[in-house]
């Protein structure tokens, strides 16, 4: 069984070329975002001084991708996955040049970081549905569960490389410049699956518009199972994701540290998600998704709490990295069970239900940034690591009471 398994990996990612072109794309897309992430967080945390006006910036893309992603999603499936990419990367690329310059000319830019956290939502309401769903169709029945396993354990890894060109091109060279690279690298990954197009041969959905958006939902949201892991997920994205937002706060109120320690925090966290993908290769049966993230997210809440009790950035790369571990498990286990119980015309679609779950995190980014202001930074991540601890127990007796 370990041979076999070892064999379907290196078809994936040495011989299904589909596989491995949308991987190419794919990487750069991640990258691109990560430095992104970096930079926005950094300039509004410097300019304001405020954890509550920083994650405001969070709470807008999660706003945006919550209400634009079943319509943005079902495109997807409608028009052609790989289309709805190409054209948001060459969007985007023209949109972060203008945003830099902007910043380059006016330092008193918050509306425009805000503008630019909105259009954030846009593209990943576009691009996560439409990459998630290329992906499983573009491997066999066999290979679902170790295709979104390489996919999530990429996603994580770019994330390493992509924090880390950050955080250095952020210092030698100035944050607008590094705003221009992630315009750059989300050129570069459009441009990569606009010459592999031709490997692609699209499923899509032929029926009507809006009614492939309220059947798609249907599914999803239509079975106990499903709904119940995408409602516990709304919670860990509120009470446990929100974590990623305080990372510029916490390189700065707690670590007493500049941009460089951000990119390397974040770093940390991009490496213990990818560690903790390798360790979701011994899962096989897709029943267990329960039961799994209920143990994920209980290590996700301690983590956390952990981070509270130390100033030291050693214990706080450690605890982070734990953190990373948990979070990329979590979507994993998500993404993996979800996109195995949708037919394949409609998994954009299906995509978006968990973006309308996972956007109640504006709430989490709005209260933690509230009561940081209010009470204090340790209390308010304290606060959110004890709430997903407790969550985690209750949807693990849900589950058990109803199976």
């Amino acid at each position: 069984m370990f041979l076999q398994n070892i064999k379907i990996k290196e078809n994936l990612l040495f011989k299904n070329k589909k596989f491995q072109s949308l991987m190419t794309g794919f990487f750069f897309f991640i990258c691109s975002e990560w430095i992104e992430r970096l930079c926005l967080s950094w300039l509004i945390l410097k300019s304001t001084n405020s954890i509550f006006a920083t994650l405001i910036s969070f709470a807008i893309t999660q706003v945006v991708q919550t209400i634009f992603s079943p319509f943005t999603a079902a495109a997807a499936d409608k028009f052609g996955r790989n289309k709805i990419i190409i054209l948001v990367g060459f969007s985007r690329f023209f949109i972060l040049c203008i945003f830099a310059f902007l910043v380059f000319q006016n330092k008193n830019f918050l509306l425009l970081a805000y503008i630019a956290s909105g259009m954030t939502g846009i593209t990943r309401s576009f691009v996560v549905p439409a990459i998630q769903g290329s992906v499983i169709n573009s491997v066999d029945e066999n290979q679902k569960i170790t295709a979104m396993l390489i996919y999530s354990m990429i996603m994580r890894f770019t994330g390493v490389i992509g924090s880390l060109l950050g955080g250095a091109f952020s210092i030698l060279f100035g944050i607008e410049q590094a705003i221009l690279l992630s315009g750059f690298f989300g050129l570069i990954g459009s441009i990569s699956l606009l010459i592999k197009s031709s490997e692609f041969n699209e499923e899509k959905n032929p029926g009507n518009y809006f009614k492939n958006i309220k059947e798609g939902l249907n599914i999803v949201f239509g079975n106990f199972y499903t709904r119940n892991l995408l409602l516990f997920a709304g919670v860990v994205e509120i009470f446990g994701f929100s974590i990623f937002s305080l990372l510029s706060s916490i390189t700065k109120f707690i670590l007493e540290s500049e941009i460089g320690i951000l990119s390397i925090l974040q770093t940390a966290i991009s490496v213990g998600g990818f560690f903790g993908i390798l360790g979701l290769f011994k899962w096989k049966d897709i029943n267990k998704a329960h039961s799994i993230a209920t143990i994920i997210s209980l290590i996700f809440g301690l983590s956390i709490i952990m981070i509270t009790f130390t100033n030291n950035l050693y214990l706080a790369i450690f605890f982070l990295a734990i953190v990373g571990a948990c979070g990329a498990s979590f979507d994993a286990v998500q993404w993996t069970y979800l996109q195995k119980n949708v037919p394949p015309q409609l998994r954009s679609t299906a995509v978006s239900a968990w973006f309308i779950t996972i956007g109640l995190g504006w709430v989490g980014h709005l209260l933690i940034g509230y009561m940081s202001d209010k009470i204090s930074l340790n209390f308010s991540i304290l606060f959110t690591g004890s709430i997903l601890i407790c969550s985690s127990f209750i949807f693990f007796i849900i589950n058990n009471r109803y199976k």
